[in-house]
């Protein structure tokens, strides 16, 4: 396995970090499939006639309408140009064929943009160009691509939210089933133990009401046999074959949020880098150098002034009333520069009123985004760790049941089943005497009553193991997933420890859960092998399902794998894979 196709979960600090975690986002966005969708053509449309709209030749109201008109005609063209390049996107299978594919577009359409503008201009207005080419076509491309590529982290980040979560619903559907089965296991175990235990005692007290025989005792002998045989039996029963009453029970959804609801405080030094990329060649050519300079430190005032005043006024209040402080602080940011522009710049007029609708707009694109990243990220890891607790909650239930059957049949099978050897034996040799037939059923009572719960466990007596913990959650896992297990012979040797079997059920519990979140196929393989005999030991767990890493993955993995430690999700053919190493104690 190369670096190039591992992700690995571990977070990196600081700036670095975080740079490397956009990054990595932005990638995935720009690979997903989803980049171009209806939502860029209609944020595409408001910041062609905000932003960077065709006012280079306004000097007055009256171009004003014909400029938006350009600019609208201009957009329709691009759209209609770049709706080829949205099919294809869908259709081609290589990440970095489709990434190549959509940076291309978005720098080929920022780049004939202000040519357009330029030719609709003369055409329908015979207005000439105006302004630095080189200066427009950068601008054009540098906000294209940061504004497309925050409403595709956007819209990538819901829809991958939304399947992601539609599966872990599913799945916690299936499980509630489980759930049940695993309720009505344990009732059963202690109603069969109850009555099986009953039936003994009934037995012991017709054996001692009588000078017993060693026929009598033999006979009595074979019945406890035969319950602590009744009882390993059940222990072994399959949950799947658990009545549970009724099928999945259905988990709701999550509720559908208004769009004003959906805004997260955008970052003020973002929304003004995006609005003086977009502006100031513009500016520049407007105005003089220095009002040019002031203008955009005054650009970066307004935006934390803003910033402060949304989350000052946003507290306390409802998310759809958080949403709409934050549009109105950036909106009243928006008029105090336009008054400040006007002030200062009176011949801007009617370019001037451009920030009034470009802050909103900006802080909204930036705001939505960030929400989806973190809406992402926060609802996908409820609902996992929903699932997660709910798979651990039944198999813990199974499993304290299947104790408990172990335990009574061991103890059957031998401190009880040994003590009617023992009394079988004074029998066949002469009539007991009261005080032994009274001391036998003293035993056996005790012992009942011990394995049943009713009296202290007698000092000494050895603990029964539980069952294999591993199997025990592919048991519970397989009512999610169909699952096959591959489990070589020294790797199984290495699983008797405890620690080391419990550390594979961490990783294969995850591996389940992933192969969950990033495929409806419903099926998974689980390897676990023992590693290479020159090196350090060590067992190597495979957790693979059919499946693919998208843009989801940099949004919506990350605490659960990076808790394992050097673990590797990444992308194999059809599959998605999830790999870790497990190092064994040297003896």
């Amino acid at each position: 396995m190369t670096p190039a196709r591992t992700y690995a979960e571990g977070r990196g600090g600081g700036a670095v970090g975080s740079a490397r975690r956009v990054a990595r986002i932005w990638w995935g966005t720009v690979t997903s499939g989803r980049f171009f969708s209806g939502w860029s053509a209609v944020v595409a449309l408001l910041i062609a006639v905000t932003v960077l709209g065709a006012y280079r030749s306004v000097n007055s109201t009256v171009e004003y309408l014909p400029a938006i008109g350009i600019s609208v005609l201009v957009w329709a063209v691009l759209v209609a140009l770049l709706m080829p390049v949205a099919w294809a996107e869908r259709r081609i299978r290589r990440p970095r064929r489709r990434a190549v594919v959509v940076l291309a577009a978005v720098v080929a359409a920022g780049a004939v943009r202000p040519l357009l503008n330029d030719a609709a201009g003369f055409l329908l207005l015979h207005e000439p160009s105006t302004g630095s080419w080189v200066e427009r076509i950068t601008t054009n491309v540098v906000i294209w691509l940061i504004v497309l590529s925050l409403v595709a982290t956007a819209t990538v980040a819901y829809d991958a939210t939304r399947d992601a979560s539609s599966r872990l619903r599913v799945a916690l559907s299936d499980l509630s089933e489980a759930d049940r089965r695993a309720d009505a296991y344990a009732r059963r175990a202690r109603i069969l133990l109850h009555g099986q235990l009953a039936k003994l005692r009934a037995e012991l007290a017709q054996l001692v009401a009588t000078s017993p025989g060693f026929d009598d005792v033999s006979a009595f002998s074979q019945s406890v046999r035969a319950v602590s045989h009744d009882l390993e039996d059940e222990a072994a029963l399959p949950l799947s074959e658990i009545p549970a009453g009724t099928g999945p029970v259905e988990v709701p959804a999550s509720a559908r949020r208004p769009l004003l609801a959906r805004l997260r405080p955008p970052s003020p030094v973002v929304v003004s880098i995006a609005y003086v990329v977009g502006s100031l060649p513009y500016t520049l050519t407007t105005v003089p150098t220095a009002l040019a300079l002031f203008a955009v430190v005054l650009v970066f005032a307004c935006g934390f002034v803003a910033d402060a005043v949304a989350r000052r006024s946003s507290r306390r209040r409802s998310a759809t009333g958080r949403g709409g402080a934050i549009l109105f602080a950036w909106f009243a940011t928006g008029v105090l520069f336009s008054a400040a522009a006007i002030l200062l710049a009176p011949e801007t007029l009617p370019t001037a009123l451009v920030p009034i609708l470009a802050f909103p707009l900006l802080a909204a694109i930036i705001g939505v985004s960030s929400d989806a990243i973190h809406s992402a990220i926060v609802q996908t890891r409820r609902l996992s760790r929903a699932l997660a607790a709910q798979t651990d909650a039944v198999a813990t239930r199974t499993t304290r049941a299947r104790v408990e059957l172990r335990s009574a049949a061991e103890q059957l099978h031998g401190r009880v089943q040994g003590r009617c050897v023992l009394f079988a034996a004074t029998v066949d040799e002469r009539a007991p005497t009261a005080e032994e037939v009274d001391a036998f059923a003293a035993t056996i009572t005790l012992a009942l009553a011990e394995i049943e719960g009713t009296a202290p466990t007698q000092a000494g007596a050895a603990p029964i193991a539980p069952p294999n913990a591993l199997a025990q959650m592919i048991e519970t896992w397989s009512h999610v997933l169909e699952i096959s297990s591959d489990i070589d012979d020294e790797a199984r040797i290495a699983l008797g420890r405890e620690d080391v079997t419990r550390r594979v059920v961490d990783i294969a519990s995850e591996g389940f859960l992933n192969a969950v979140k990033h495929s409806g196929a419903r099926r998974a393989t689980l390897e676990v092998t023992h590693g290479d005999p020159d090196a350090a030991p060590e067992l190597r767990v495979e957790v693979s399902s059919p499946g693919r890493l998208g843009s989801a993955l940099p949004l919506t993995a990350g605490r659960g794998i990076a808790n394992l430690g050097g673990a590797h999700l990444f992308q194999r053919g059809r599959d998605v894979v999830l790999e870790a190493r497990v190092p064994l104690p040297v003896a």
